[in-house]
């Protein structure tokens, strides 16, 4: 486990292997009758195989990362209160928004900084009615892999359901409804140096360390809910059985990337283990509760890093103001 020091954070993965029974969490649409298609990745060998995809994910880590956001007061634009996937982009036609600029959205929008936007830039109309448009935009923090179910380790069930009309005349819909179980490999990588950063001109934005440090936990904590209590499609009707889950964390704590290796191969925790060394730190589990108490440790012990050129002795954040 993580000793009482404070650590800093470049960056952090989580590479896991995870067990989902009786799920239809992504999908890739739907065909007369069939009304889902479950989604399908060839791998490098040719083998096809189950898949849910990195963006459904993403979606749902940030509308719940909203919530936690909201629950410590760190503040929100007009578009995330209200879970407009557009973010940013949303706030240029509001009267109170004319002058957007990249630092009053990462100061006033913890999910904005946390999870990316895109304004894109226009030009001046000829005859004057629009102005000339910056481009504004932050890559997201946090990113996602495509969970990729095990190689014969998957299998479906198709399940008949029916819709009824609302007359007798409407009759009775016959659909099919495809469930599925297995063994999936699923990557995440969240860069915690680039929180309230301008991460293209490297500049640090949001100076107060205690505000970053909330939006990291607050970013921690809805990681470690989204493994431990999966969202996707179709949960309303086929919540996911959590069933087994192992994998490692993988913590950078000075410049660089912090090693990603999928657990499509059987020896994925032993080979991510191996890198450790004084910069980076690897934490394996194999059970959901080694799992959630590791990430609690770093909840309530770790701190993010500053972009370099912003060090200047910070980090030195006492224990107090994270516990």
């Amino acid at each position: 486990m993580i000793s009482n020091n404070l650590w800093v954070c470049y960056e952090m993965s989580i590479n896991f292997r995870v067990e989902w029974q009786a799920h239809s969490l992504s999908n890739a649409g739907s065909n007369g009758s069939n009304r889902l298609l479950p989604r399908r990745q060839l791998l490098a060998d040719g083998t096809e195989t189950d898949a849910c995809s990195g963006n459904i994910a993403k979606h749902h880590h940030a509308v719940l990362l909203a919530e936690h956001f909201e629950a410590v007061s760190i503040p929100l634009c007009p578009a995330c209160r209200n879970r407009d996937g557009r973010r940013a982009a949303a706030l240029i036609n509001l009267t109170d928004y004319k002058e957007l600029t990249i630092e009053r959205i990462l100061k006033e929008c913890g999910l904005c900084d946390a999870h990316g936007f895109l304004v894109t830039s226009k030009n001046a109309a000829s005859d004057g009615s629009t102005e000339t448009r910056q481009r504004l935009s932050k890559h997201s923090l946090v990113e996602f892999s495509y969970a990729l179910a095990l190689p014969g380790h998957h299998t479906e069930t198709t399940q008949i359901a029916t819709r009824n009309g609302s007359s007798k005349e409407d009759g009775q819909m016959i659909m099919k409804m495809p469930s599925r179980s297995g063994q999936y490999s699923r990557c995440v990588r969240y860069r915690s140096v680039g929180i309230g950063v301008d991460t293209d001109k490297w500049k640090l934005v949001v100076n107060d360390e205690e505000k970053r440090i909330l939006r990291h936990q607050a970013i921690l904590r809805t990681l470690m809910d989204s493994v431990l209590s999966p969202e996707g499609a179709l949960t309303a009707t086929m919540l996911p059985h959590l069933t087994g889950l192992n994998g490692a964390i993988v913590i950078r704590t000075t410049p660089g990337r912090a090693a990603i290796y999928s657990a499509l191969e059987p020896d994925f925790i032993t080979l991510l283990v191996s890198l450790e060394d004084d910069t980076c730190r690897v934490f394996p589990f194999t059970t959901i509760t080694e799992f959630s108490n590791a990430m609690k440790e770093l909840i309530k012990h770790s701190i993010p890093a500053l972009p370099s050129q912003n060090h200047l002795g910070a980090n030195k954040v006492s224990p107090t103001k994270i516990d």
